[in-house]
């Protein structure tokens, strides 16, 4: 929570920030208090980074929620394999809520290469696409008599038309399309959410693209957004699950001395002396924090509008120029005009709030890091090298590893260097594991 006493004086100055755009939802159901989330994908969601946007938004929005989230990704996992690894992974956190995007490894990208034709490839690439439908079913089958609320997520865009040195790969996406038809369907099936991100960001990638053919939202695999695509995915999350756009809503008539409207938080002590109009206001939430890494997803999307308004608008004041403190700082020098229309104190970084917010930040980025690069790479080793063993000892597991570094370590290629990676960081980490 926020407590800051607000002042205004007359100064110099004024300052206006606008954003426009986008697009339409399907609904899905907003998290509740005490909700148990599992995002559950593949490397996209591995990488916790939208879903670490989406936690950050809920412990700014709404403080005083209880939220238990997990990252339920794995990197080169497959709707075939989320089913496999379900009974330790994903069911021990008794979910309230899941989230399920899978598609992007279970398509077979390397069906689409150059020179792959015929009716034996096509075959090949119906086949992959109506086993991902059929597996995402049983992993729904299983979220569902778990009792799991669930929300369905269109597997987010592979690029096939931008100008990155990796293959083109044309028809993946449209694979992926199919994917999320299929998610459609199942969430219809199981009454459940429905969050599309491959719709909205090939239309961001198509936008761009006409304008300059080197824009991607997604980075140079063709496959991996990066931060910026990420917040632009956690936009298009938060948008479906319909959250209203206020932070706080404040309006006070100076003149009147009156307040009008005071949303989401509590407004005080309101007084007009010798032309400095004071007032306490406590906000029952936080700004959402932007950082540069993703600020140019508010040039993609109408986040801002959409989703983080931290209204103040001041009627009844001589037209004159004016000073904004909060705890005594100075935050913006503005005018008459521009406190009539309304300031978004939200995209102000000097305030009091925002500083806070960005603390938040600091914490639950620190998280993201011990679970996406820490506890999941536990997981990824367990998926892939001892969940189907027998037996099971420190020595028998030792060995294991070994025996595939060995045999990995004889053929270069992407996947074996990959990991080998993954067994290096996990045999450093295992001191810490507990």
């Amino acid at each position: 929570m926020m407590h800051a006493d607000t002042f205004f004086k007359r100064a110099f100055c004024a300052t206006l920030i606008a954003l426009t755009s986008l697009c339409g939802f399907a609904e899905a159901s907003k998290f509740e208090d005490g909700d148990r989330v599992c995002f559950i994908g593949d490397s996209i969601t591995h990488q916790a980074l939208y879903h670490t946007q989406i936690l950050l938004f809920y412990a700014t929005r709404f403080p005083q929620m209880r939220l238990a989230v997990w990252n339920s990704g794995l990197a080169g996992d497959t709707a075939a394999g989320a089913v496999r690894r379900y009974a330790w992974d994903i069911a021990p956190h008794k979910p309230t809520v899941a989230t399920i995007m899978l598609g992007m490894n279970d398509v077979n990208r390397h069906l689409y290469a150059a020179g792959k034709a015929g009716p034996q490839i096509e075959a090949q690439r119906q086949k992959a696409i109506d086993d991902t439908i059929a597996n995402m079913g049983k992993l729904a089958d299983l979220l569902a008599k778990d009792g799991t609320r669930l929300i369905f997520i269109t597997p987010s865009l592979f690029d096939q038309t931008g100008n990155q040195k990796t293959e083109k790969l044309g028809g993946v996406n449209d694979a992926l399309k199919a994917c999320g038809d299929a998610s459609r369907k199942l969430a219809a099936r199981y009454k459940a959410g429905l969050v599309d991100f491959n719709g909205p960001m090939e239309a961001i990638n198509k936008t761009g693209q006409a304008k300059d053919p080197d824009f991607t939202i997604i980075g140079g695999d063709r496959v991996h957004p990066g931060p910026v695509g990420h917040l632009v995915m956690a936009y298009l999350f938060l948008k479906a699950q319909g959250i209203s756009p206020t932070v706080a809503d404040m309006a006070i008539n100076a003149e009147q001395r009156a307040v009008l409207k005071q949303d989401n938080c509590e407004i005080s002590a309101l007084s007009l002396t010798n032309g400095t109009l004071s007032f306490t206001c406590l906000e029952k939430a936080l700004p959402f924090p932007v950082d540069a890494s993703n600020e140019k997803a508010l040039t993609l999307v109408p986040f801002t509008t959409d989703l983080n308004r931290e209204t103040l608008k001041i009627t009844g004041l001589p037209e004159d120029k004016y000073e904004l403190l909060i705890d005594g700082l100075p935050v913006l020098k503005t005018n008459a005009t521009a406190l009539t229309d309304g300031l978004n104190l939200a995209m102000l970084k000097n305030t009091p709030q925002y500083r806070q917010a960005l603390r938040v930040q600091q914490f639950i980025a620190e998280r993201a890091v011990v679970e996406g690069r820490k506890l999941r790479t536990f997981a990824q080793i367990e998926h892939l090298f001892f969940s189907l063993l027998k037996e099971r000892s420190p020595e028998i597991e030792r060995k294991v590893l070994e025996e595939n570094l060995a045999s990995m370590r004889k053929t270069d290629n992407i996947w074996n260097r990959y990991r080998i990676g993954v067994i290096e960081s996990y045999q450093k980490l295992l001191p810490e594991k507990a």
